[in-house]
């Protein structure tokens, strides 16, 4: 399945917890699918190391379903895919 589409919204970051949260959302031939992702970074951590890191977790989950894990589908992204960080991000 390829990915078309990434855009990152809803994100925060906890101070107590120093986590970084966000909703990740692929955009695939016929659905898009939303993760929600957490990272563990420095607060200071630049905003495209963190929008690759959400990105990471997202495909990270999105290979762990069913339909990716017993090999039926491969995921690749597509070279046009903008990863899309919200405004707040940086």
């Amino acid at each position: 399945m390829l990915v078309t589409d990434i855009s990152i919204n809803q994100y925060r970051y906890c101070p107590v917890s120093a986590r970084h949260m966000a909703n990740v959302c692929m955009t695939l031939k016929n659905q898009i699918v939303t993760m929600g992702c957490q990272l563990d970074l420095p607060d200071d951590d630049n905003s495209t190391k963190r929008a690759a890191a959400f990105v990471g977790d997202a495909i990270r989950q999105l290979a762990r379903m069913p339909e990716f894990r017993s090999g039926d589908k491969t995921l690749e992204i597509s070279d046009d895919a903008q990863t899309t960080p919200p405004m707040h991000f940086a």
